[in-house]
């Protein structure tokens, strides 16, 4: 009776296990930061397409463009072979310098910048990217034209 119940259980926790999310492999943190989620809908040719990520905080800024920088890794879980990606905590940078006008404060979003934020366009597996605390994530979606431009030799 025992080796039922053993062999029945057994059964259970494949079956669960098996019918479980991809997401569920994921922890909700990675180093003290928090899991964001993109699932993207099945289009005709994913090659085509690129997931711009957009990371950045809504904050009250004066009339200089500002933005932050943080480089994002790219990770994959251990046992799973299922990409993610990390951005590190945010340091704040000033492009311009100018003198603004008293009162030219207003909320905004203010994006980070760097390299590595252009991602291949995948609907096969949610993507996971791990972001400091209060940093909001924004995204959209580049597609290519189907026809090809020639370069003329000179």
């Amino acid at each position: 009776m025992s080796k039922l119940v053993a062999t029945a259980f057994m059964l259970l926790l494949a079956l669960d296990c098996h019918g479980s999310e991809p997401l569920d492999a994921f922890p909700e943190e990675v180093d003290g930061k928090l899991r964001h989620v993109i699932k993207l809908p099945k289009v005709v040719d994913e090659s085509r397409f690129r997931v711009e990520l957009i990371p950045g905080k809504s904050q009250v800024a004066e009339c200089n463009l500002q933005s932050f920088s943080a480089p994002l890794r790219k990770d994959i879980l251990p046992g799973w072979g299922y990409p993610f990606y990390v951005l590190s905590d945010l340091t704040p940078t000033t492009d311009t310098q100018k003198v603004c006008a008293p009162g030219s404060e207003s909320r905004r979003f203010i994006t980070v910048r760097g390299d590595g934020l252009m991602l291949p366009y995948s609907s096969k597996l949610p993507m996971v990217i791990y972001l400091p605390q209060g940093v909001q994530l924004k995204y959209r979606v580049w597609r290519a034209d189907k026809n090809f431009s020639e370069a003329k030799s000179r």
